[in-house]
């Protein structure tokens, strides 16, 4: 089973669409992966200067919605999409030895000071029974060719490059061919691109959205907290700027500058998009576009770009007959 675990990470905010998307993703690899777990963040985002919870997660809605997301994620483990679940309650027993472990007993918030996830990213890490997990956001779309898994390709790679810490498929769908320029992994501008080698590209950014990461590799880094990052934190939490920063951040400024990168696959057998407005028109469209994406059909205007255009997407399906 390629000593591989799948894990998805679920909030209340994946109330709309995780009984959509959570399903094909675990379909692309549950024949390849020793088990497939969920981590279900449950807590509620403490105020920062970015972030109100009164303002952006209201009582008693908030509440209501992890009910539902629990619903959610019990009816697909019961349908045997999940092995198993971890739920995270505030004030979970494990947040402390996570803190020690990865943060130097520096950060002890459940959300980065924007509120989004922090302990769910670590806590499935201290979950995974293999050497390797496998993660997805639950919004992340997929196209994965049948009978590949980018997954398995991956740890094959990774396993030439000593300093591939983790991997990815691409990040967006495959565009040099209708576009007539070099490849890359996305038309996104970067202040650090990638770096090209035989099968994909050297990235030195650690996206949280979607990664395969090789867990003894990474253990080789902790605690991400030590250095230059460990007094800068600390400035950060006294100034209250920027506190705490995000899993991303973390792993990029402590992996990177010790010689560790990211793999992207240059085949274009499997690419991902991500939903980055999630509105309305979003979910009335995302069943029709999971599956002109399962057909690897994609807008034009799409090609190259990360966080999915509604308005193409909306007017592709319009001119689209399948």
């Amino acid at each position: 089973m390629n000593n591989l675990s799948l894990q998805i990470n679920l909030s209340p905010g994946d109330v709309a669409y995780a009984h959509l998307t959570v399903p094909k993703l675990v379909d692309a690899h549950r024949a390849n992966v020793a088990e497939v777990f969920a981590v279900v963040d449950c807590c509620r985002a403490k105020k920062t200067p970015a972030f109100d919870p009164d303002v952006r997660l209201p009582e008693p809605a908030f509440s209501q919605r992890v009910e539902k997301i629990r619903a959610i994620v019990e009816e697909l483990k019961s349908s045997g999409y999940f092995d198993r679940v971890v739920y995270l309650f505030p004030g979970d027993r494990g947040f402390s030895a996570i803190s020690k472990k990865y943060l130097a007993r520096l950060v002890h918030e459940t959300h980065e000071c924007g509120g989004t996830a922090l302990m769910s990213y670590f806590s499935a890490f201290e979950q995974a029974k293999t050497r390797y997990l496998l993660h997805y956001d639950a919004d992340m779309l997929l196209y994965q060719a049948t009978g590949y898994d980018w997954a398995v390709e991956a740890i094959r790679l990774m396993n030439k490059y000593p300093d591939a810490v983790a991997a990815s498929p691409r990040v967006s769908p495959p565009f040099h061919h209708h576009l007539n320029l070099s490849d890359a992994p996305t038309l996104h501008a970067s202040d650090d691109p990638a770096i090209g080698i035989e099968e994909g590209w050297q990235v030195k950014w650690f996206s949280t959205r979607c990664f395969l990461m090789d867990l003894e590799k990474l253990a080789k880094f902790l605690p991400l907290v030590r250095g230059r990052l460990f007094f800068e934190m600390i400035a950060r939490k006294v100034l209250q700027r920027g506190y705490p920063p995000s899993p991303e951040m973390m792993l990029f400024k402590r992996i990177c500058p010790a010689g560790g990168w990211r793999l992207d696959l240059k085949t274009e057998k499997a690419w991902l998009l991500h939903p980055a407005d999630k509105s309305a028109k979003f979910l009335e469209l995302l069943p029709d576009i999971q599956q002109l994406i399962a057909a690897g059909r994609v807008p034009p205007d799409q090609l190259g770009w990360e966080n999915i255009k509604i308005d193409v997407w909306e007017q592709f399906l319009a001119e689209s007959k399948y």
